[in-house]
């Protein structure tokens, strides 16, 4: 039996634990969202540490980085029954081949009682610098996980950066297909960071429900059957659903190898999430399941997503935030928004359809809440002030009016939208594009006022910003989906209802719609221009590289519109614009 290894004194241990961030809160000033250390600390009076080998089935990941640190994420396994408490040092060096000079590392602790996450913050870096960062077992210097890479981001001062990119997902379904759409952006490795805009995972059941929305995702046919197999409403249930899809190799691949910067949807939670409820849940008797009120069952679900996501606890007085915000030297400023789970008024949850389209002009509403509303247009204008060249809005949900009875979206909060719009426009703002998620489908618009006035649908003149919105990694097309056969419909089907969508009356701002394929986006910044590349996966139940550049946009300077002709009149697939 190998030697129980003690640590040597209390004051180093308490020390240790502390800098784990799994532990902490969604909120400094909401205690109650994270997991009491001091309570760790009596589970494990003599801090003990497991001195056995340690696996790392979940890989490395970095997330929320800074000019000066960065969050450091793994999930060690022991390989033995042993409930100890385990140490890590994380190492980070600006050399891959060599470990000998680190330029940050400590040794910290996890317990059974975050499931053994492990969360650090790394600090003493350098701004705009490539770094390379692993784990190593405290007991054996030779058990270490893989090497992770990241880059810092530039100082808000910093007026030599001309560049920047980023690779933008959503909707991750895991019994709806193979992530193949991480694992491409992660090999063709032309993006600076990784941006997800919502619906990581997904709570639903899987095989064994009588009907599709029920599941949404059988996952049996490939291989990929949902785990728990039940609804999640449980922090357990939340773990292990993490713990699945963090399995998967393609995303482990674009975790290790860009820094993330994430924000979540509605199922991160649950599905059509708003401040009091959801589709199926809410605080009421008849609102529950397992016991689990809809308030409890949101507090595991965040609870699960702080533990398992490589991203910092933001200090404010509210209880439960994510929106953030990050500066890229003076080329961009990028807006992380929550349009979700902080304060979104009544939404559309199936049998009020009706009720809610009466609410969509009413001045209250509010998708975002009052304080993400003020913290959001003060930004805008400082982000112009400070000379920030480019701002991005990074939400969730479709930003364009579009002609449709989805109230869950934009189209919902028509007040909200507006104020946005008078925010840009009556301070002269240049530059903001909103890139969205959630739809399953592709969309690039141009983005004006409801009522189009000032308008020229041939040039773009008279919009104001311009909206990239990606499909799905995997989850089914809104445009259409086989559930019965469990595929895709063909794709002169989809090629019909783009067209139909673009020839709408009402949707004169939409300029390019797509939604045959999943996939996803780069965005490249420079100082002239934006340019969105749009790239397709034909079919994500074939664990497969192939994908397609499906078309290109060009937003130029200060013109705050799609550049003319749109995607320069050509592309290979959905259907594009021609007006004039």
């Amino acid at each position: 039996m190998l030697p129980i290894i003690l640590l040597a004194f209390v004051s180093p241990a308490a020390a240790s634990i502390q800098h784990n961030r799994a532990y902490d809160s969604p909120s400094y000033r909401a205690p109650q969202l994270g997991t009491s250390r001091e309570l760790a600390r009596r589970n494990h009076k003599r801090w003990e540490y497991y001195d056995g080998q340690l696996d790392f089935p979940y890989n490395v990941a970095s997330g929320d980085p800074e000019p000066d640190s960065v969050i450091l994420w793994t999930h060690p396994v022991v390989t033995s029954e042993d409930s100890r408490p385990v140490c890590l040092e994380y190492q980070v060096s600006k050399n891959n081949d060599s470990w000998s000079d680190l330029v940050a590392s400590d040794q910290v602790w996890t317990t059974a009682d975050v499931d053994y996450s492990y969360k650090v913050e790394a600090g003493g870096l350098e701004p705009k610098t490539t770094y390379y960062y692993r784990f190593v077992n405290c007991a054996d210097k030779n058990n270490a996980s893989p090497v992770g890479r990241f880059k810092t981001t530039p100082t808000e001062d910093d007026n030599e950066i001309d560049k920047l990119s980023f690779a933008v997902f959503s909707c991750s379904n895991y019994p709806y297909g193979f992530f193949n759409a991480y694992g491409n952006a992660a090999a063709r490795d032309s993006i600076d960071y990784a941006v997800h805009v919502g619906d990581y995972i997904y709570e639903y059941r899987g095989d064994g429900c009588d009907d599709y929305y029920s599941c949404y995702g059988d996952g049996r046919d490939i291989g990929r059957v949902p785990e728990p197999n039940r609804e999640l409403f449980l922090l357990d249930d939340y773990r292990q659903r993490y713990a699945q899809y963090r399995s998967d190799p393609d995303l482990q691949a674009l975790h290790q190898s860009h820094a993330w910067q994430l924000v979540w949807d509605d199922h991160e939670v649950a599905d059509n999430t708003w401040k009091s409820g959801s589709a199926d849940s809410n605080d009421t008797v008849s609102g529950t399941q397992y016991n689990t009120s809809f308030t409890e069952r949101k507090a595991n679900a965040v609870k699960a997503y702080f533990e398992w996501m490589p991203i910092r606890t933001v200090d404010t007085d509210d209880s439960l935030r994510i929106w953030r915000s990050f500066k890229f030297g003076t080329l961009a400023d990028l807006y992380l928004l929550d349009t979700r789970q902080y304060n979104r008024d009544l939404t559309d949850l199936y049998y009020n359809t009706d009720e809610v389209k009466l609410l969509t002009e009413e001045e209250h509403r509010s998708l975002m809440g009052g304080r993400q509303e003020n913290w959001l247009y003060h930004g805008l204008k400082n982000s112009s002030e400070r000379g920030a060249q480019w701002k991005i809005l990074g939400q969730q949900i479709v930003f364009a009016n579009l002609v449709s009875d989805n109230v869950d979206a934009w189209d919902g909060y028509k007040a909200n939208r507006r104020r946005i719009l008078d925010t840009v426009s009556q301070n002269n703002i240049d530059n903001v594009i909103v890139i969205s998620g959630d739809s399953h489908a592709n969309w690039v618009s141009d983005i004006t006022y409801d009522d189009k006035e000032g308008y020229n649908t041939v040039t773009g003149d008279g919009s104001y910003l311009v909206e990239f919105a990606g499909t799905a990694v995997s989850s089914p097309s809104s445009h259409g989906y086989n559930s019965t056969a469990n595929k895709p419909l063909p794709k002169e089907e989809y090629l019909q209802v783009a067209q139909k969508l673009i020839n709408a009356t009402g949707n004169e701002e939409l300029q390019w719609t797509e939604g045959a394929t999943r996939g996803y986006f780069e965005l490249h910044f420079t100082r002239q221009e934006a340019t969105a590349i749009y790239y397709g996966i034909d079919d994500v139940r074939v664990h497969s590289k192939n994908e397609t550049a499906l078309a290109t946009f060009v937003v130029e300077d200060k013109a705050n519109k799609l550049r003319r002709p749109v995607a320069d009149g050509k592309v290979n697939g959905g259907w594009l614009a021609q007006r004039g």
